[in-house]
């Protein structure tokens, strides 16, 4: 896999097709258009246009907001995982009429919105209102009956009686006698909350303004004063009032539930106002005089002679095909491979390759896959992600690129899961023994390992994977090498991948001989006795000539690490320090790949454990349900859990370990000039 070259396209035409070749260039979007090269300056974007056009994209968005709230559409559960909806460039560009209707209803929606939200606040106020009527209900406020007695109504937050009402007087003013008291309502008091009395005290017009004194410090509140008559009068228009408000909300729903049909409308005039806004951006980076028009831009070569030929045959135009500059810097276009594709992402993610790099990501694949594998390393884990993300490939076929890669290298580490827990014996855990011994009551395993039990095995295992730690790590030296070469610094080559690898190799037999076992067990599958012996047979061979090849690596290091100083004294600083280097940073480099015997024993051991915690209850039907239910709760959370581990640690590796050796990145992403679109995409159209 490699980065695809990349030419400089000049494009120069009459001003008057200036519209309809930005449309076609965004329909294509094979081109990415250069702001940095000096061209006749083109009128910039009108920022009213802009902003009346992003504020209609707004409308759009909440209005489509609204509709999924309020008249949710019911999905798939797979749904989420579909791309935009194809459509021909022709078709989307000629359909602009129907924005005008999108906006329509989005307004009517919004409206309809804003009476729901404002229905909400009136409802909430008036359901106060009401609430606070609710001890008045019943109270009559008495009329004057008599020319010489008084009647005052209010409330205290509190349970009284007519009793304490009448003490509470006495006691301040005993010498009033004629006093009277009625309750209208009483709320006992309960835990958090207060209680309320109402209550009317009647005495002599007399006397009212000491009762009236004695009420207060009691803590009495005069009774509000009825809207409408009376309380109940009031209490009713309040209902009304709500009854009124909320037929107007249903109806504002209902009229949002008929409206949530042009949900596909408001999309499509969404993205047509988005593309319209890429264009006015688009401009205002181009060239014009009152002429002509023009603009550069950077192209795949494989895209650069298709669009030339496309231009100049559709239109009035020039176009011009050239080289990059020594001062250029062109994006990176990283070129497709099936195998290594869906890493794309991976790669990006740390930092795209710099003009002088070579693209990392089909050189990593390869142990990308295998170390996923051995960190998960279930074969029915696998199994489930190879069905579960190829089926998403086979049936969801309108998915967009960054997803079907995202698919792919799901479905190349689930096979690597599969065949990594065949070879640890490992489907579900321990699952084929336990059911067999548990339910059927034979003590065998169906699926016994193909190599050997990495959680009983460990020594052997972790030998293995520092084994393939080395070769990564090596990858990664001859990767640089390699870079080397392409650069035409070949003394850089070879001074910069023999001394390593000869020094590292010598360091071998000392490293392994503290892991590696004298007597192989007597369990061994044949496979995995064929790995022990090998690997004895290669630590007993380099044994012998490990330190001749350690001396010579170590002289080379010395000799050569340092050759880019001027100084004698500088050259041989710089190579015992490259030594010391080399030393700790292979060493930490080495043990770091005993995650993959960490991470894959988690796996294993996890799942051992669900499997042992279904078969706790002694009843053979109660331990049967109990089996099923805990087998898929928990292997489900611990395949959820180490699948994030998984994905982190071979990231990890691969920037950390294996990056570092070779590889610089800094590279900017080629970002072509394309309608950016949230929900409908253009047709590959040959006819463009």
């Amino acid at each position: 896999m490699a980065k695809l070259k990349v030419k400089s396209v000049s494009l120069v035409s009459p001003l008057s097709q200036k519209e309809e070749i930005l449309r076609f260039l965004q329909a294509r979007g094979t081109l990415e258009i250069r702001p940095d090269v000096p061209l006749p300056p083109a009128p910039e974007a009108d920022p009213e246009a802009l902003s009346g056009l992003r504020a209609k994209i707004g409308q759009l968005e909440k209005a489509l907001e609204v509709l999924s709230r309020r008249a949710p559409e019911k999905k798939p559960l797979l749904s989420m995982l579909e791309g935009r909806t194809e459509i021909g460039a022709e078709e989307f560009f000629a359909s602009t009429s129907r924005v005008d209707a999108a906006l329509e209803s989005a307004e009517q929606i919004l409206g309809c919105e804003e009476t729901l939200v404002n229905a909400a606040v009136q409802k909430a106020r008036i359901r106060t209102r009401i609430d606070r009527l609710q001890p008045w209900l019943n109270v009559v406020l008495p009329e004057e009956t008599s020319s010489r007695v008084s009647a005052l109504t209010g409330s205290v937050r509190r349970s009284e009686t007519k009793e304490s009402i009448l003490s509470a007087v006495a006691r301040d003013y005993p010498e009033i006698e004629a006093v009277d008291a009625e309750i209208w309502y009483e709320e006992p008091e309960a835990k958090g909350t207060e209680g309320v009395t109402v209550f009317s005290v009647y005495c002599l017009k007399d006397d009212a303004e000491e009762v009236e004194t004695s009420l207060k410090n009691y803590g009495f509140l005069e009774a509000p004063s009825p809207e409408d008559g009376s309380f109940a009068e009031t209490a009713e228009k309040q209902e009304a009032l709500l009854r009124q408000v909320e037929e107007d909300e249903a109806k504002a729903l209902e009229r949002i539930r008929e409206l949530a049909g042009v949900g596909a409308e408001l999309k499509f005039a969404s993205d047509v106002l988005r593309a319209k806004e890429d264009e006015l951006s688009a401009a205002a980076l181009a060239g014009q005089t009152q002429r002509v028009f023009c603009l550069k831009g950077w192209a795949a070569e494989k895209d650069a002679e298709k669009l030339k030929k496309q231009l100049e045959n559709k239109f009035d135009a020039a176009v011009e095909i050239e080289d990059p500059g020594p001062d250029d810097e062109p994006p990176v276009i990283l070129a497709g491979g099936f195998f290594s594709a869906p890493l794309q992402n991976i790669t990006g993610m740390y930092s795209l390759p710099s003009r002088c790099d070579i693209d990392p990501t089909g050189f990593m694949a390869f142990f990308y896959y295998l170390f996923f594998g051995m960190m998960l390393s279930d074969a029915g884990y696998g199994l489930l992600i190879v069905l579960a993300t190829a089926g998403v490939l086979l049936f969801k076929k309108n998915l967009e690129q960054r997803t079907r890669n995202t698919m792919k290298m799901y479905c190349f580490c689930g096979l690597s899961t599969v065949f990594w827990g065949a070879m640890y014996g490992s489907w579900f855990g321990d699952a084929g023994h336990v059911i067999m011994r548990e339910f059927f009551h034979k003590d065998i395993n169906p699926l016994p390992p193909l190599w050997t039990d990495a959680v009983t095995d460990t020594m052997n295992v972790l030998i293995v994977c520092f084994i393939l730690g080395l070769a990564h790590l090596f990858w990664g030296v001859l990767m640089k090498g390699y870079t080397d070469l392409k650069q035409k610094k070949p003394l850089d080559a070879v001074f910069d991948t023999v001394p390593t690898i000869l020094t590292v190799v010598g360091m071998c037999p000392i490293f392994f001989g503290l892991f590696v076992q004298e007597t192989m067990p007597e369990n061994y599958t044949p496979l995995a006795a064929f790995i022990f012996n090998t690997v004895s047979a290669v630590h007993t061979a380099l044994k012998s000539v490990s330190v001749y090849i350690l001396i010579a690596g170590l002289a080379l290091v010395i000799l050569t690490a340092g050759r880019h100083s001027k100084s004698i004294g500088g050259k041989l600083g710089g190579g015992f320090y490259a030594v010391y280097s080399l030393f700790s940073g292979y060493l930490g480099d080495v043990l770091s790949y005993a995650r993959l015997l960490a991470l894959g024993m988690a796996t294993g051991v996890i799942a051992q454990v669900m499997n042992m915690l279904g078969t706790l209850p002694k009843n053979p039907v109660i331990k049967l349900f109990a089996f099923i239910l805990v087998f898929i709760v928990g292997h489900a959370a611990n395949l959820a859990i180490n699948l994030i581990g998984a994905y982190v640690h071979t990231n990890r590796l691969q920037y950390v370990e294996f990056f570092s050796k070779f590889y610089e990145g800094g590279g900017r992403a080629f970002v072509p000039y394309e309608a950016k679109t949230n929900y409908y995409r253009f047709k590959e159209e040959t006819s463009l």
